[in-house]
């Protein structure tokens, strides 16, 4: 007798652990995509705690706050990147020092932008005039899906002389209102939950009420702080302080040329950037974690009556949550129909001039991170246009040194680079092939008269690697190495800058541990001194006389030009 009791507790304890795994299997299957979308807050602040309110889909919660916590660039590598985290956060590196290591795992790049603080509100057609202050720039890899929605809008086949400006709906504030409300309605009609939690614990199910209890309150509380921020949606409080400059498309890079692109000024800004949204997520999948863990291991002390009423509970939140989902406004309810505000360069007013020029410095930001030299080239490039300079196509050489092998001194006080040149190119609709921008520069010279800009030419040098006998032999050596090259690092580097003078003089002078500005000595040389040191092989570059320099120049006057037609 005991014997047959004994199988019997065993049998219903196998049958009962056969139940929780296909419970597990429930959990992790039944609402996730819901629940998912939720968590990722296209519903608002609402969502995530409506999104957590049953246990099934629980594994796609989890998911989802740890895809959202991890930064972008470390999606891919540790398996959560997914097509509704990109469409809920997108992808963006800064574009500084500390995110060159990152950028080595980011592929497709599809734009820059330019995050935006306004002085003056919203952007809107009689606001144009305000100042705004720009905070940050970042390389885009994959757009959230509001401004993927706009960008969709603006036509492919306009030209490049073409910026829109998003300008909010007259009703924004009508429709941000009513959506706010309604946001804490919904918070507030979660206290359902308690209905659980009491029926819980008056069935003496302590362990099953107290998990319940705990998870429901902590989305409660973060829901709570994430609305009562102004953080909930892209339509709330600080969102409306913050902006998003846009440039979207095939992206130039010193070797190969851009394709057709959009310029969009004042996209929304993206709140679930914010810290708030970050802490939440990562507190949130700890919650969740623990939530699942513990349930199923108080569940498999449970009688079959507070199971099966635990799975009912579990199955009206479900039904609840996908109501809410259906019935809640989409987080970006006010940019679904969005007012785009088409003007040419010469309509736009000095401040959004200012913001173009912001988007070309970060497309020229960018350059300089995927540069075959390398990033720390680039260190003393001057990274902003400015207009307090003099054009000059050659520099003023006095009578005394227009001797082959004289030397001067100047004072050299910036350098536009190649970066920055072919960004103003691209983005003014100058076409040119790829690497012609390559060696060109501008060097900003003191003067009496003030600060004047020479374009010139520059090339990096560094030590030549040992011969091969075999290449050699074979013919396959290469003494002049085409552009486009790496270099051994920033240790063996040196640039070396031909600045164009009056009466065919050119003035060469490198850098000291790849520094230029302030002051240096420069050597006056003729051009067929020039084409001398250059055919000897000496500086291992890719041009042999006078004439290449003379036509990289060229290109840095086309760039220049573009520069300045910037500031008009």
């Amino acid at each position: 007798m005991p014997n047959g009791t004994s199988g019997t507790a065993t049998l219903a304890s196998s049958d009962f652990g056969a139940g929780l795994i296909e419970i597990a299997a429930l959990t992790a299957l039944i609402g996730s995509t819901t629940a998912e979308s939720l968590v990722l807050g296209n519903r608002g602040a609402p969502g995530l705690l409506w999104g957590t309110m049953s246990i099934f889909g629980a594994l796609s919660v989890i998911k989802a706050c740890v895809a959202a916590a991890t930064p972008g660039w470390l999606r891919e590598t540790i398996g959560v990147r997914s097509k509704e985290t990109d469409g809920a956060l997108g992808i963006a590196l800064t574009l500084n020092d500390s995110s060159l290591r990152n950028r080595r795992h980011a592929v497709g790049v599809c734009g820059v932008s330019c995050e935006i603080i306004r002085d003056g509100g919203e952007l809107s057609e009689k606001a144009e005039g305000a100042e705004a202050t720009e905070t940050a720039r970042r390389d885009v890899y994959a757009f959230d899906q509001s401004v993927s929605g706009i960008l969709d809008l603006i036509p492919d086949e306009e030209s490049q002389e073409a910026f829109h400006i998003l300008v909010p709906d007259v009703y924004y504030h009508e429709i941000a209102t009513r959506i706010f409300w309604k946001d804490w309605a919904a918070i507030l009609l979660s206290t359902v939950k308690l209905v659980e939690v009491f029926m819980l614990w008056k069935h003496n199910a302590l362990k099953l009420c107290l998990i319940g209890l705990c998870s429901w309150i902590y989305f409660f509380c973060v829901s709570m702080a994430l609305q009562a921020a102004g953080v909930s949606r892209e339509m709330s409080g600080r969102a409306r302080e913050r902006q998003l400059d846009i440039l979207a498309g095939p992206l130039p890079t010193p070797v190969k040329a851009g394709g057709q692109f959009k310029i969009l000024l004042g996209a929304p800004y993206n709140v679930r950037h914010s810290r708030l949204w970050r802490v939440a997520w990562i507190l949130g999948s700890l919650v969740s974690i623990g939530s699942v863990v513990a349930a199923y291991m108080a569940l498999s002390s449970q009688k079959p009556m507070i199971f099966a009423e635990w799975v009912g509970f579990q199955s009206l939140w479900l039904v609840l949550r996908s109501s809410f989902y259906h019935i809640a406004e989409n987080a970006d309810r006010v940019f679904q129909h969005p007012i785009l505000l088409r003007k040419e360069w010469a309509g736009l007013s000095r401040p959004l001039k200012a913001r173009v020029r912001g988007l070309v410095h970060a497309l020229s930001l960018y350059q300089m991170h995927v540069h075959p030299r390398g990033f720390y080239c680039y260190g003393e490039d001057d990274r902003t246009i400015r207009d307090t300079y003099i054009p000059r196509l050659l520099f003023p050489l006095s009578a005394q040194h227009r001797a082959d092998g004289t030397s001067t001194t100047i004072f050299i006080s910036a350098v536009l680079g190649d970066t920055l040149l072919s960004s103003a190119s691209f983005v003014k609709g100058r076409k040119f092939a790829p690497l012609d921008k390559y060696d060109t520069c501008v060097v900003i010279i003191r003067t009496p008269e003030g600060e004047i800009a020479v374009p010139a030419a520059r090339v990096m040098t560094g030590t030549p690697p040992p011969r091969n006998p075999d290449h050699v032999e074979t013919g396959f050596e290469l003494l002049l190495p085409p552009r486009g090259g790496a270099n051994r690092g920033k240790s063996d580097c040196t640039w070396w800058y031909w600045i164009p003078c009056e009466e065919g003089w050119w003035m060469e002078v490198h850098t000291t541990d790849l520094r230029i500005r302030g002051e240096r000595h420069a050597k006056v040389i003729s051009g067929a001194s020039l084409t001398k040191h250059l055919s000897s092989g000496e500086l291992y570059i890719s041009i042999s006389e006078v004439a290449h320099v003379e036509e990289i120049v060229a290109n840095s006057r086309r760039g220049f030009d573009a520069v300045q037609s910037l500031l008009g």
